[in-house]
């Protein structure tokens, strides 16, 4: 029955693999082609039409959901995808960038428009190949040759940020080039400080060692990296709570056992049975007995700030207040440990239980009122912990920013920060710079020709036609630069053979020219990251000859 099956799906209504699912895959990277690069053009994507949205029966109105990006990982994650092989390309983007969930230390995405439009130039010239009457095993085989040759190019290229004479600069450039053409590069220079003083700090970021907040409120020349925490949209627990406290000691109450800083009602209170006035009249002396001495208890620490993750007693409030003690109450599960980290302050459960060992430090606990909430009572406040010692998690405070713009501006500082720790080769990659500006890419296609010319076998083919790919992509740069792909080509070209392997497409000017003089530098773990991934996604596509429908119907009815 399976066979019977499987002749099924031969059919001619069915096309034939690998081609079908090279045509999907260029499709995809057809709509991304106009993204690569640092002068992109925006993608405006559909996700929800009027007429499927709302409810006429019930008044509810109709409303287009719409996402207008440049940025690859985002265009491919919005993208309806239906196709079967859709979750090949997916997995290019990696998990949810940070921000976006609450999983530590996730990856945040660069250079997925390079990966799609590389597979895709991989499987057109591999589909010319199989029209030749090349076999998938030859190609795949000439391609593994030919990825092994362009990661020894990149080996043979790579310069570690330390060899430049401004070290410092060279790590600023590659903040910038990370951001050059996603709508902030008129605000790279005030950035890429920021982006740069957080991997000195930190190491390679994540979502709790790098949070980036947003205001509307100022100047972008205004934003500054914060040395630790802050917390947005908290404020004092307590309007005669102190607004500000200077070396300050803090303590970090987590967990509900006996519910941290909130009264214990006495049906609470284990093995207790409130059957009198008199109990509970004790019960509640005995409580407000114990919340003086916690207080006293703390102030005898020496702690200036508490912050619960649950609420705070409006007695233990009062209490705090008269003792000068700034205390933040409901601190989020996000939150908590990023001023943990920040601060250096060990949660403790108990606040009886808390020893000086315990607490963090900051040289600046601030309540600061940002902006006013429209149409609110309220005005919007955040807890400022600066001046923390060795934090090892520091927030990235970007003023002048709101609206769509502000979610934009979020994720290319942290790709430039991302982008800074990979060519310092934070955590495992591999670190250095090379060339930005297509000048990497000639050089891997120029030196792969040669490999092809050496090699004997039918592999070199294949060589060949990987080579070709690595240079459409330059091709794809050059005209979506406004330039003539044709001119500039042999023009680089030129260059190359005269010994300028450092000259390629300077952006957003549009000029060749020495792309490292210019400050073009991309880290090599990610050049690396995105030749292995659209090599392994060809090489699976092309592994693939046949489809079969897993729904089978039994026929002994």
């Amino acid at each position: 029955m399976g066979g019977a099956r499987k002749s099924e799906l031969r059919n001619e209504s069915v096309p034939e693999f690998p081609e079908a699912n090279i045509v999907a895959i260029d499709a995809i990277a057809e709509i991304m082609r106009s993204s690569l690069g640092p002068t992109p053009q925006d993608t405006l994507i559909l996700t929800q039409l009027e007429t499927r949205s709302g409810d006429a029966e019930r008044g509810i109105p109709g409303t287009d959901e719409f996402v207008v990006t440049n940025d690859g990982a985002t265009i491919l994650e919005e993208l309806p995808l239906e196709h079967p092989i859709a979750p090949v390309l997916l997995r290019v983007i990696g998990p949810e960038r940070p921000g976006d969930t609450a999983v530590e230390g996730e990856r945040i995405p660069d250079g997925v428009t390079t990966t799609v439009v590389l597979a895709a130039a991989l499987l057109d010239e591999a589909s010319s190949l199989l029209e030749t009457g090349l076999h998938p095993a030859t190609i795949v085989s000439g391609y593994e040759i030919a990825l092994d040759t362009a990661i020894e190019t990149f080996n043979k290229t790579t310069r570690d940020l330390q060899s430049f004479a401004n070290s410092a600069e060279a790590a600023r450039n590659v903040a910038q080039t990370a951001m050059t053409g996603n709508d902030v590069g008129q605000f790279s220079d005030e950035w890429s400080q920021l982006a740069v003083e957080a991997v000195e700090t930190v190491g390679m970021p994540d979502e709790i060692t790098f949070v980036v907040r947003q205001i509307s409120k100022g100047r972008i020349a205004d934003s500054a990296l914060v040395r630790g925490a802050v917390l947005d949209r908290h404020g004092r627990a307590h309007p005669e709570m102190p607004r500000r406290k200077r070396d300050a000691n803090i303590l970090v109450l987590g967990g509900q056992e006996n519910r941290g800083l909130q009264i214990r009602e006495p049906e609470s209170i284990s093995g207790v049975r409130v059957d009198s006035i008199e109990l509970t009249a004790a019960i509640h002396d005995s409580e407000q007995t114990r919340r003086h001495e916690v207080v006293e208890y703390l102030t005898e620490m020496g702690v200036d700030v508490v912050i619960t993750q649950s609420g705070i007693d409006p007695h233990y409030l009062r209490l705090l207040a008269d003792a000068g003690i700034l205390g933040i109450r409901g601190v989020t599960s996000l939150d908590f440990p990023h001023v943990n980290q920040a601060t250096g302050a060990t949660p403790v459960v108990k606040p009886d239980d808390a020893t000086t060992e315990d607490l963090g430090y900051a040289g600046l606990v601030e309540e600061q009122q940002i902006e006013p909430r429209r149409h609110r009572r309220k005005n919007r406040h955040i807890i400022v912990f600066d001046e923390c010692r060795d934090p090892t998690s520091v927030t990235a405070v970007l003023r002048g920013v709101s609206g769509s713009l502000s979610e934009q501006m979020t994720r290319q500082v942290r790709k430039a920060a991302a982008a800074v720790g990979a060519a310092q080769g934070c955590k495992h990659y591999v670190p250095g710079v090379v060339p930005g500006g297509g000048a990497t890419e000639l050089h891997v296609a120029r030196t792969l020709e040669s490999t092809a010319i050496s090699v004997g076998e039918r592999e070199q083919l294949a060589i060949s036609g990987f080579a070709s790919a690595v240079e459409s992509v330059l091709a794809t740069l050059i005209r979506n630069a406004g330039r003539d792909p044709i001119a500039t080509l042999a023009t680089l070209r030129a260059k190359y053979e005269n010994g300028d392997q450092e000259f390629g497409l300077i952006l957003p000017e549009g000029e060749v020219g020495n792309v490292v003089d210019a400050g073009l530098l991309d880290p090599v773990a990610y050049r690396r990251q995105q030749y292995i991934c659209a090599t392994e996604i060809a090489q699976l596509i092309l592994k693939v000859d046949d489809a079969i429908d897993a729904e089978f119907q039994d026929d002994s009815d």
